[in-house]
């Protein structure tokens, strides 16, 4: 099965992040903006919005996840 993600810019690096780390999840190789890395590096460079991160992957790793809808951009 393949699926698509359209992503706002904003939320790539971050959403990036977490599928990498996902044993299950084969993404295609497509050049990453520097926008991105930075806003992961932002992300990751606090140690508690990186304790929550890898809280999460670690909860998905156990199975125990939560379903969210993604607000509407304008």
């Amino acid at each position: 099965m393949k699926i698509t993600l359209e992503v706002p810019d904003s939320h790539a690096g971050f959403l990036l992040e977490l599928l990498r780390n996902l044993p299950f999840v084969k993404l295609r190789d497509q050049p990453t903006t520097a926008a991105a890395l930075d806003e992961t590096a932002h992300l990751l460079s606090s140690p508690a919005n990186a304790e929550r991160l890898y809280a999460a992957l670690d909860r998905d790793r156990r199975g125990q996840r939560e379903t969210h809808e993604l607000p509407a951009t304008r």
